[in-house]
């Protein structure tokens, strides 16, 4: 079988990998220094007027930010997610798609200590603070104008940005494997997707900038820059290539391309041994 491209680093990078954790660094001092705050706070304030005051004449365009703020458009957006990583072209070659479906469950799997430690500490310095839809006036609810969606338009604590530190690392994770227009499609389907959140009113932009970007940084830096995410990967990849390989027989499932890979895994083993039934 044709070797693939490995979907993280094997091997240590520490130029870009000291580079990307200083850059967080840097983001959140700038946050956390009262007056860096200050500047932050200042335009997390002109963003949240400029987006929630779009809202003001309701009708079709506050309807449409209201559903995207659901949780049924949180699903779609994870099917579309999961489209990126099971077929070929968006991003990934078909030999390298069971490994990016199994690469980036272990990118989440990274991501959980740095965001646990990032909201324990971000809980310990304060920095966790009601969302603008609290805090400022006028802002306009999408649970006002649109009482039957249970759209998230508020939230008590809003830092840091959960939902945008998954999408970032995302398209983070698409775009060390390739630069294409699958992954420009990614990149606009991200912004996409975090802008429902300002919009209503239940995060700040720095709460993207800054909470969802110092988390990011570091597990994107960690993924692609040193060649411990590929170990997870490869001991996840034990576990789970049985299992497609069984699914690889059946019927018409098995002829997606998302299985290339078990094919061509079973080739090889057929070309190794001829006399084997």
């Amino acid at each position: 079988m044709t070797r693939t491209r490995p979907v993280f680093s094997d091997t240590w990078q520490f130029l870009p990998l000291i580079t990307l954790h200083l850059v967080a660094l840097l983001l959140f001092l700038s946050f956390i220094l009262p007056a860096g705050f200050e500047l932050w706070r200042v335009l997390d304030r002109q963003v949240f007027f400029a987006l929630n005051g779009t809202l003001a004449d309701g009708g079709d365009w506050a309807l449409f930010w209201a559903w995207a703020n659901t949780r049924e458009k949180d699903l779609v957006l994870a099917v579309i997610m999961l489209l990126f990583l099971v077929f070929p072209r968006l991003c990934f070659h078909r030999l390298q798609l069971q490994q990016a479906l199994v690469g980036f469950l272990a990118l989440m799997l990274l991501l959980l200590p740095f965001r646990y430690g990032f909201y324990e500490l971000a809980k310990v310095m304060d920095l966790t603070g009601p969302s603008p839809s609290r805090e400022l006036t006028p802002s306009i609810m999408l649970t006002e104008l649109f009482p039957h969606i249970n759209a998230k338009d508020s939230a008590g604590r809003s830092f840091p940005g959960d939902h945008a530190t998954v999408m970032l690392l995302w398209f983070g994770f698409l775009l060390w494997n390739r630069r294409s227009l699958g992954t420009l499609l990614a990149g606009v389907l991200t912004v996409l997707a975090i802008l429902p959140r300002m919009v209503g009113g239940a995060h700040w932009f720095s709460d993207v900038a800054v909470g969802g970007l110092v988390v990011a940084l570091p597990v994107l830096a960690w993924a692609c820059y040193t060649p411990i995410t590929l170990w997870l990967t490869h001991k996840l990849e034990k576990a789970f290539l049985p299992l497609f390989d069984l699914f690889s027989w059946i019927p018409l499932l098995g002829r997606l391309p998302f299985f290339a890979a078990s094919h061509a895994r079973r080739q090889q083993k057929a070309e190794a041994n001829p006399s084997s039934p």
